[in-house]
């Protein structure tokens, strides 16, 4: 009964206006009163008796709200230490109520809002960050904090506003505008932490950037149109943001776009300000595959340069393979893409570049087009993305098998071996659809 008339007394006065700092000490007209109160509060958190610290600090701020900061630092304390050992539910949460609210009276009373608001979104983390009863309260609290703290946020509370902004079911438009607000942030503190060389604080937002990134695609589906529409006009804005390159460098191709200006222009800004081997490698596989052969070829020392392991270096001949398929000549392409396999034997890539070159050697390997005998080549297809693990494209292969009635018009029969004509010029196993299915599930 007693929390529920603070709690009415409190909201009554939630509307009483100040410019007061609360930095010198402003005593109501019974003052002897007053300081025993204060007394009493100070005595029982000293022992931390929290509990025993309620009613003075509630008297002092019904009939002294402005005496002094200390007064609100006692009261969040209070409530605070009351909610983290408090057991039972309702009395946890009336203690929340009543945290929540001292932050709201010591902005009326006292200012400062920037810091205290600062200070009531840690709390909503600390206490609402996996609650979903109370998610859409902490968002507001966060949404608040941001809008009125700009750059001035603190860092603590970066984290915990993507955690907020996960905990609701939000709607794309509204995750993308609050998630591009908190990254104006974190890149304007890297902006000057960079300027003022703090290693320290720099490290500290790569990790934050790294822990937001990673959220995000978990509640929004980063498809090209996405990117496009809320990733690329912000790097357009600012084509030095080198975050903002890396995600469009990264989440496009994730995304599976088909390479597009604006992600050749982010990783140019990549390459030029830090060429390291995936950079460099992804631009010459775009620029090779885009069919601009002078760009990827000029990129080819450059990519030799940074590789340093087994794996690196074996993509300096995945990628002259795929200059020599870009340019017909697919046997060389082969017998690159095989070179690879000899440098680093586990590469799955160049298994799926020879899948590649057979699928598109259709036209190459039967006069007839549709024929049994032009359908060995997807047999052959196969088996080299089953080696390169890549389920979609098995599929596709699968798609294109000889069926039971192309093997009767030619007098095949399943199990046979047929030697596939043209350059290819390889031994394939006959199966019809059913049965390569089965023998890839296992």
């Amino acid at each position: 009964m007693a929390k529920k008339m603070f709690l009415g007394l409190i909201f009554s006065i939630l509307y009483y206006m100040s410019s007061a700092q609360c930095s010198e000490y402003k005593w109501p007209q019974d003052q002897a009163k007053a300081e025993k109160y204060v007394d009493t509060f100070k005595a029982a958190m000293k022992e931390q008796n929290y509990k025993s610290a309620v009613p003075g600090i509630q008297w002092m701020i019904v009939h002294a709200p402005q005496w002094h900061t200390d007064l609100y630092v006692a009261a969040i304390e209070t409530y605070d230490k009351l909610a983290e050992t408090e057991l039972d539910p309702a009395a946890k949460q009336q203690h929340l109520d009543s945290l929540f609210i001292i932050y709201d009276l010591r902005i009326k009373n006292c200012g400062n809002e920037v810091y205290v608001l600062n200070r009531k979104a840690y709390s909503a983390r600390k206490y609402y960050n996996s609650d979903k009863a109370k998610a859409a309260e902490a968002l507001a609290i966060f949404d608040k904090t941001f809008e009125v703290s700009g750059n001035e946020v603190l860092d603590n509370n970066l984290i915990g506003y993507i955690d907020a902004i996960k905990l609701n079911d939000l709607p794309v438009d509204e995750v993308m505008m609050r998630y591009n607000k908190l990254m104006h942030v974190v890149d304007a503190k890297m902006k000057k932490a960079r300027f003022e060389n703090h290693a320290d604080e720099i490290g500290r937002y790569v990790k934050v950037i790294n822990y937001i990134d990673g959220r995000l695609p978990k509640m929004v589906n980063l498809d090209c149109p996405m990117i496009e529409k809320y990733i690329a006009p912000a790097y357009k804005e600012d084509p030095t943001n080198l975050r903002l390159a890396k995600n469009i460098f990264e989440w496009i191709p994730e995304g599976k776009c088909p390479f597009n200006l604006i992600w050749f222009e982010a990783a140019e800004t990549l390459h030029t300000s830090s060429p390291s081997f995936s950079v460099v490698k992804e631009l010459a596989v775009a620029y090779i595959r885009s069919n601009n052969l002078d760009k990827g070829t000029k990129l080819l020392p450059e990519v030799e340069q940074h590789a340093k392991t087994a794996s690196q270096k074996a993509w300096i001949d995945i990628l002259k393979g795929d200059l020599e398929f870009q340019k017909g000549n697919k046997p060389l392409a082969r017998d690159l893409y095989k070179q690879a396999l000899v440098i680093d034997p586990a590469a799955k890539e160049p298994f799926e570049r020879i899948g590649d070159l057979y699928l598109s050697s259709a036209s190459d390997c039967s006069k007839v087009s549709g024929n049994a005998e032009e359908k060995l080549i997807y047999i052959a297809a196969f088996q080299m993305y089953l080696k390169s693990g890549n389920r979609d494209k098995m599929e596709q292969a699968l798609a294109k098998y000889p069926t039971a009635e192309d093997l009767k018009k030619v007098n095949w029969k399943s199990g046979e071996s047929k030697k596939i004509p043209c350059w290819i010029a390889e031994t394939v196993t006959i199966k019809v659809k059913k049965e390569d299915l089965t023998s890839s599930a296992k």
